[in-house]
């Protein structure tokens, strides 16, 4: 919906990349290099060997925004090393430009959610809007995955295509999105759990209807909701990639009947 200028609800996951850096022998990173290259150019660091150290809990191309948190915490362990006094905003627009670079046109969500670290309602129109949020508690959630990845510009298409089709009905969706997001919000500063794992569902849904969905995220969305997740969800663009459930007393048992079905996951917020 965000691609049509409806709003979208996303939490951080704290702690989820950490990265160091320092001088070395010969360049060193598992990056690619037009990526590293863009960073160093926005930054403003000469291209001198430089050893860049990742440690990430999140899978890449899973719709979890890792090559944004990525960027950000490169742009800021460089603005630490080198003490480029950067703020917020600069380190943003840094990890915006590395974005483009993946993924041609990013709504902007992922690098802005990895720079502020907030809960935050978005919009696009044109222009990226975002308003944090203060949830009344932290939401005991369970991040899964799978082996299939979906890239976000063929879900896109797919979308734009299957809408054409059938303007109103898409449309219509898209409004309902927007009005779960909204009210999604408000559950989630409420703490009210029970409110926002039904509308969870009901979004899910309605992504499984406008065919962003496949097999892999449906087994994980109904083994989440079989062992007691309030709601569950696909995340991102899905066409692969994962899923976010909402889990209050059973966070244990749906991270193990996921794993135990060979799923991936992790729990926001819990050290690894």
């Amino acid at each position: 919906g965000v691609v049509y200028g409806r709003r979208a609800l996303a939490l951080p996951i704290p702690d989820a990349v950490r990265v160091s850096v320092d001088t070395s022998e010969a360049r060193q990173h598992d990056l690619p290099e037009k990526f590293v290259d863009t960073l160093l150019r926005e930054l403003g660091i000469d291209d001198r060997k430089w050893r860049i150290r990742i440690d990430s809990l999140l899978p890449l191309g899973k719709g979890l925004g890792s090559s944004a948190a990525i960027a950000v915490a490169v742009a800021r362990a460089f603005n630490a090393k080198c003490s480029l006094g950067l703020d917020d905003s600069r380190i943003n627009e840094i990890a915006f430009a590395s974005e483009k670079l993946a993924h041609g046109t990013p709504s902007g969500i992922d690098n802005t959610l990895a720079t502020y670290a907030k809960p935050m309602l978005f919009r696009n129109r044109g222009t990226l809007e975002f308003d944090e949020l203060r949830p009344g508690d932290t939401p005991p959630l369970v991040v899964a995955w799978g082996d299939e990845t979906g890239r976000t510009s063929e879900q896109v298409t797919g979308v734009r295509q299957r809408r054409e089709r059938a303007v109103e009905h898409f449309d219509a969706v898209f409004d309902e999105m927007d009005a779960l997001s909204r009210d999604g919000a408000r559950h989630l500063e409420a703490a009210d759990w029970i409110a926002l794992g039904g509308l969870m569902n009901i979004c899910h849904g309605l992504l499984n209807a406008i065919g962003v969905s496949t097999p892999g995220l449906e087994s994980m969305v109904s083994i989440a909701r079989i062992n007691g997740a309030l709601g569950a969800k696909l995340t991102g663009a899905g066409g692969g990639g994962s899923v976010i459930a909402l889990c209050p007393g059973h966070v244990d048992d749906v991270r193990q009947a996921l794993q135990g079905a060979g799923f991936h996951t992790i729990v926001p917020g819990e050290p690894e």
